[in-house]
């Protein structure tokens, strides 16, 4: 039996470095944007800058709403696709068994954080 399925083709978690800059002149600053289909918590973002991941040095912030809950940053539209048991998609529009109609296409959230590293030259 084939089943019906909305792939998100949006990744789980992308960590961006968005810029950065000198605030003096031994001391540096960088911006990450952090994108996730789920919520994220300070701490895992703080395990995040712990790892080396998000960031490096002295200071670390983080600017956005993290309380589990923010507001989404957007949706993607995601469309129903139908798969073999062997995991290959079907062409074609998928019809729903029951109704007969086709699988309307589905809304998913991510969210976005942003955040902030400071450094001094020590580093």
């Amino acid at each position: 039996m084939n089943k019906f399925t909305y792939p998100n083709p949006r990744p789980k978690l992308v960590i961006e470095y968005t810029g950065g800059g000198m605030i003096s002149n031994c001391y540096d600053y960088s911006t990450w944007k952090i994108t996730s289909t789920n919520r994220l918590n300070k701490e895992t973002i703080l395990a995040m800058n712990k790892l080396g991941l998000v960031g490096f040095g002295q200071e670390f912030f983080i600017r956005s709403q993290c309380d589990d809950k923010e507001p989404w940053a957007g949706l993607d539209v995601v469309e129903c696709v139908e798969t073999t048991q062997q995991g290959v998609v079907v062409p074609g529009v998928p019809i729903n068994p029951y109704s007969g109609k086709p699988y309307a296409p589905c809304q998913m959230p991510y969210f976005e954080y942003m955040c902030e590293a400071r450094c001094d030259s020590g580093d």
